[in-house]
């Protein structure tokens, strides 16, 4: 991450190829956003915008992963209850840890200053008494608050809510109930049932009324997951094998200590000390622990082989699990 950038419009570019400029924007900052940036702008018309003011960098998908991955890892030690939504976005079910609802707000600005503290990152949190409240309520909070609605408040804000604020309803689907003459969220209750289906669908028609009638009660559910791994930092920038491989033989036991099976696949990963990133897999059969201490060596070694810079971090992930089960299990 580069802190220099921090208080500068940031453009996050997905590259076409065709051109040097020709692309889109995959994302931006709230700086750039305010200067009229946004998602899918075709790359050309944000440049012109963002001219000689913003700082346009290209997409960097295995970074933001293994951010996010140490991110949602931080998160996950508050509850046993999370649902990962998406790279930027989880939900966390804090009924076992607060005995009330004050102690889960008390949560809430605990794990938003230890997120800032360890990664220098700004969160936004919501929290109610199901998801699509507490994701609503995260959104209005954005980059930086908190908000929250207890029991006592749902009523009022549900009746107040405009359709447009749910999870869900895009901008086009908000325009076609606006149409219809549904601005609140509480105006569905009183529509032509068959009409709202028919812009809406069946299911999102009956989500927006379980909402709305307060009965909307989906658990938070713990994704599968499909790869495992561990991310160390280096004591220093360095490309001294006595140093990586140690740790990076820590990083294999810990992968597989998290893995409910043996993997057919596992990556070695560096990220430089400019925080590029490289990585190197193989795949073939059940890799056993022992296996995977020679391979992942191995790969590591031919990072280093064919890149001269200095490492900051080292990881390793395996994916493409298989049951771990044994004979004894048939019998």
């Amino acid at each position: 991450m580069d802190p220099s950038i921090k208080d500068k419009p940031v453009v996050v570019c997905v590259y076409s190829g065709r051109t040097e400029n020709s692309g889109a924007v995959a994302t931006s900052n709230y700086i750039a956003r305010s200067i009229g940036i946004k998602s899918g702008m075709p790359l050309p018309q944000a440049m012109n915008i963002g001219k000689d003011k913003a700082v346009f960098i290209p997409i960097r998908k295995d970074f933001y992963k293994e951010f996010s991955d140490r991110v949602m890892n931080t998160i996950s030690t508050y509850s046993d209850k999370m649902e990962i939504a998406s790279i930027d976005e989880a939900y966390l079910d804090v009924t076992g840890e607060c005995s009330t609802f004050q102690d889960a707000v008390k949560l809430g600005e605990e794990i938003k200053e230890e997120i800032f503290k360890e990664y220098g990152m700004k969160v936004s949190a919501g929290i109610s008494i199901n998801k699509a409240i507490a994701k609503i309520l995260g959104d209005m909070a954005k980059p930086d608050g908190l908000k929250y609605i207890d029991e006592s408040m749902v009523e009022e804000f549900l009746n107040t809510l405009e359709v447009k604020k749910i999870p869900g309803i895009g901008s086009i689907l908000s325009k076609k109930l606006n149409d219809a003459g549904i601005k609140y969220l509480k105006d569905i209750l009183g529509a032509n049932r068959q009409a709202m289906i028919e812009i809406l669908g069946n299911a999102r028609y009956n989500y927006l009324v379980e909402i709305a009638e307060n009965r909307y009660n989906s658990p938070v559910e713990e994704r599968i997951r499909k790869n495992y791994g561990r991310y160390i930092t280096l004591p220093e920038n360095t490309r001294d094998t006595n140093i990586i491989m140690p740790l990076l033989r820590k990083a294999v036991d810990s992968a597989f200590s998290k893995a409910p099976g043996l993997p057919g696949e596992i990556s070695a990963i560096g990220i430089m000390e400019d925080l590029n990133i490289v990585s190197r897999s193989y795949t073939g059969g059940r890799i056993s622990l022992e296996s995977a201490y020679g391979i992942a060596t191995g790969l590591m070694g031919k990072i280093l082989e064919a890149d001269s810079r200095k490492l900051r971090r080292i990881g390793v992930r395996i994916g493409k699990m298989s049951s771990n089960e044994s004979l004894d299990n048939f019998f």
